[in-house]
């Protein structure tokens, strides 16, 4: 490790609790000493799996040729040229082979050798915003990430998750699929390099080679005996490491896991039946509707305190439930189904007049497939897939509906189920406590009657609170930090809101931006300055220093009263009691926030414009709409 990577490490722990720095550097210590002795153990073996006979290769999906997508482009993808996490377009050329470990050399050239002679390698460990590339024949578990300021893993496992190649394939771009897939394979052997590290990446990409696969196998694709022995050893490969390395031993069971079972389910529906495939196949099926039902509100809503992993997540459980539809795997229970469609419900509830999502929590960027086409925000390729589950083509047509109803194979599932989220009002307490305002704003939007006819929504279990039609967005973030208290990926937002009218975001909630490569940033943005929240000084309602995926629920915030009109919250995080009141009411918006400990007269401000409000709050957080990625 380098003085630059022990510098940064260094200044990380000192932002910790001394007995949390040491027990995470104890840990840290122990995983790089026991990889390093399987590093040299394992040096000289071979990790990929067989190459499959003849008899062996044939994928269990089966879908039907689709008709191409003709807005699909394919030209940035097949000229190398990839636009990921805020890197802006770049060509990721490899200038020289990898180095393999000695035990994969003679296979890895084996699959080289399958290439197009014309074919140019893809750099696949590198990090190509900062430059930083990870050696590809070390064990992955002897490589460091979170090491280096501005270094960020997350752009090679973007890259490696292959979600292209399913763009590729609805283009009918064989050629270009054949040779990305070897070219991968060839220079990450199974374990090794930074793409192996994450087992939900590897089960992301599984995925997205087995759906490619059987798209191109719906044009009836005539790829080579080779390349399919070649393709299969690599979903065994991917099935068997998934099986191994399952995220359910850490302090939270979320989305990392989700994602482990459905890619699991999609290699093993490729693989040919086996003892070991039922095994898995059961397995994955039974926790799969055991973490929907975990992981999920009864009003269809993620645990995990953010909109965007409530999208990543939804849309696993929604490819995974049609997969096992599709292939009658399983017959699911009907509450999980009503889950699943109430999962859409909330997306649409949380959709402002722009068509984009109220951002609340952490945005990765993350998804299980991609499509193209729409911006991060704009999550109605989830509702599409809903869609295509219960055949209600009427609520949302997307490439993902498509594919889903491919998937399921004519299965018929009936109904939405009741809304349980609209008109859920919650009656102030018998005792009301008095408060005493500190100051109010007065909003007046240029034609009052946007502020009409307005449904009334709430999520308390998520801890969300709207009001919405299709002029007018307002919501109130009050509510659980997430993870069964984790936090991981929630921001100190209680009470804060978010504003749209007719279109136009008057009061947006500015998102993450980065993670690892840069512990500053990472605070900045979940920091209560960066949202349109009450404040009390520089002080922050919960602690930053625990880590970067670290939030105590110091604040307990709790919603007191919601109408079809008025909000009322409080939360403790500055260690007494503060109240926010929102109401609607004769064509304005007022926003009063105030304490207990002592009086005032506050003289009520009105504002009648977004740059207004925006400068009287002091809201100048560059706003993120994706991971790595701002807006002017």
């Amino acid at each position: 490790m380098s003085a630059m990577s022990l510098s940064h490490l260094a200044r990380y722990a000192v932002r910790l609790p001394p007995h949390i720095a040491v027990a995470k550097g104890l840990s840290y210590a122990g995983r790089i000493v026991s990889a390093q002795f399987r590093q040299l153990a394992s040096s000289g073996r071979c990790s990929y799996r067989p190459r499959s006979s003849t008899d062996d290769m044939k994928g269990g999906i089966g879908l039907a040729s689709l008709e191409r997508d003709v807005f699909i482009q394919t030209k940035d993808i097949t000229a190398h040229r990839f636009d990921l996490l805020g890197s802006g377009p770049v060509v990721v050329a490899a200038d020289a082979l990898p180095e393999i470990s000695p035990g994969n050399q003679t296979r890895s050239a084996e699959i080289r050798a399958l290439l197009d002679d014309d074919y140019t390698a893809i750099d696949w460990q590198l990090d190509f915003k900062s430059g930083h590339r990870w050696r590809s024949d070390r064990l992955s578990g002897t490589l460091a990430y979170g090491h280096q300021p501005g270094v960020d893993v997350k752009v090679p496992w973007e890259l490696a998750r292959l979600q292209h190649l399913p763009v590729l394939a609805l283009a009918g771009a064989k050629a270009e699929f054949r040779n990305q897939v070897l070219d991968f394979s060839a220079a990450n052997p199974p374990g090794y390099g930074v793409n192996w590290m994450c087992t939900m990446d590897v089960a992301i990409r599984a995925a997205n080679l087995v759906l490619a696969m059987e798209l191109l196998d719906g044009q009836d694709a005539d790829f080579d005996d080779d390349f399919r022995g070649e393709f299969h050893a690599l979903i065994d490969a991917h099935a068997r490491f998934i099986a191994n390395n399952l995220e359910d031993d850490g302090p939270v069971r979320g989305n990392h896991y989700l994602a482990d079972i459905t890619g699991l389910l999609f290699a093993v529906a490729w693989l040919p039946p086996s003892p070991k495939t039922e095994k898995w196949v059961a397995f994955a099926v039974r926790e799969l509707v055991n973490e929907t039902g975990r992981q999920f509100t009864n009003d269809g809503a993620n645990f995990e305190a953010s909109t965007s992993y409530h999208r990543l997540s939804a849309e696993m459980v929604v490819w995974a439930t049609a997969l096992i539809m599709g292939l009658k795997f399983a017959i699911l229970p009907d509450w999980h189904m009503q889950r699943v469609a109430k999962m859409a419900e909330f997306t649409r509830h949380v959709t402002k007049p722009n068509d984009r999502v109220a951002q609340i929590g952490d945005n990765d960027s993350g998804r299980f497939f991609k499509f193209g086409g729409e911006a991060c925000l704009d999550h109605s390729g989830l509702l599409g897939a809903i869609a295509g589950v219960f055949g209600d083509l009427s609520f949302a047509t997307t490439t993902e509906t498509r594919i889903i109803r491919e998937l399921v194979a004519g299965t018929q599932v009936s109904g939405y189920g009741e809304n349980t989220a609209e008109g859920r009002f919650i009656e102030p307490p018998l005792e009301k406590q008095d408060w005493w305002e500190t100051t109010e704003t007065i909003i007046t939007p240029p034609d009052k009657l946007v502020l009409e006819n307005l449904d009334a929504v709430a999520y308390p279990d998520f801890g969300l609170y709207i009001w919405r039609s299709d002029r007018f967005f307002l919501s109130v973030r009050c509510g659980p930090v997430g993870q069964n208290g984790n936090g991981g990926h929630a921001h100190n937002d209680q009470l804060a809101i978010e504003l749209n009218i007719d279109g136009e975001d008057w009061i947006v909630d500015p998102g993450s931006y980065l993670y690892t490569p840069s512990t500053d940033k990472r605070d900045a943005y979940r920091s209560v300055h960066a949202h349109a929240a009450p404040k009390l000084g520089n002080k922050e309602p919960s602690r930053l220093d625990l880590g970067l995926f670290r939030l105590q629920d110091n604040a307990r915030a709790r919603c007191l009263s919601f109408t079809e009109d008025t909000f009322e919250g409080v939360h403790e995080g500055y260690g007494e009691p503060l109240y926010r009141r929102v109401e609607i009411t004769d064509g304005q918006i007022r926003i009063i926030d105030g304490v207990t400990s002592h009086q005032a007269t506050p003289q009520p401000v009105t504002v009648a414009s977004a740059a207004e409000l925006k400068e009287l709050w002091s809201l100048d957080v560059a706003f993120s709409p994706g991971y790595g990625t701002v807006e002017d």
